[in-house]
């Protein structure tokens, strides 16, 4: 029997749950080839994280997933974290650089140090609060992705004005999701944010994933970025040793 480590066997729980919603340990033992007692024991670390909800003889998702909640109480979810996270990827812009910007609330937290910033950049972002933010700083040229606006999301979605990624020499993309596993990569739940962030990072110089560790290990529906399409991952804390040798991404842990 090949082994597969935690991280991989955790991931394999979290996608079997995202098609099924709901399993058994004796079907999630049976999927993952592993002993009852090694799915009880993953079962727990992972509620411990708020993936998953325990249940009598088993395991469910957690009702109140990210797509159900508004960008606002996104951005107070982790909070700390991705506000660390976004300081630490400002370290990476230099001056006059061209910089692109997802709709997400860890991306956001980026925005808030971007809107003081004495660069001189130019930001191109499909988020309704970064624009409002980054408006204000004379030293930042800003332009808008058009699209759809939907109630509850931050974002604007759609590819109707996304050929304007074409004229620009986009030097960094700054992006989160939903989940992220080393077998899918970056995931989430919406095909119109989906289908855009496709057009982002296909047109970025680099990648830049700002993930808080709540993000590892979980595989939403639709995949945008496989993990060869990723140059870095920004992240709040030290990921596990199995993980690490999973994956060839440049993991850098924000201080």
């Amino acid at each position: 029997m090949m082994k597969i480590y935690a991280d991989e066997r955790r991931e394999l729980i979290l996608s079997y749950l995202s098609i099924n919603k709901r399993a058994t340990v004796k079907q999630l033992s049976d999927y993952a080839n592993v002993s009852e007692a090694t799915i009880r024991s993953d079962l727990s670390a992972l509620q411990q994280e708020q993936k998953l909800e325990r249940t009598h003889g088993g395991a469910k998702l957690i009702k109140s997933n990210t797509n159900n909640i508004n960008f606002n109480e996104r951005r107070n979810q982790h909070h700390r974290a991705k506000e660390k996270i976004g300081q630490h990827a400002l370290k990476k812009i230099e001056n006059h650089q061209c910089i692109l910007l997802d709709a997400s609330s860890t991306t956001y937290e980026l925005a808030k140090v971007l809107a003081d910033t004495d660069l001189q950049l130019t930001v191109l972002t499909n988020g309704l609060e970064n624009a409002i933010l980054l408006k204000e700083n004379p030293n930042l040229t800003v332009l808008m992705i058009g699209g759809f606006v939907t109630k509850g999301s931050n974002a604007i979605t759609g590819k109707l004005d996304s050929q304007i990624l074409d004229i620009y020499n986009i030097d960094y993309f700054f992006v989160s999701a939903n989940g992220f596993t080393v077998k899918n990569g970056l995931t989430d739940f919406s095909f119109s944010e989906v289908e855009l962030k496709k057009v982002m990072a296909s047109q970025s110089t680099y990648v830049v994933a700002l993930l808080d560790h709540s993000k590892f290990n979980v595989s939403s529906t639709l995949s945008f970025a496989k993990t060869t399409e990723i140059d870095e991952i920004i992240t709040d804390k030290p990921l596990s040793k199995e993980f690490m040798e999973a994956t060839s991404v440049e993991i850098t842990i924000a201080e």
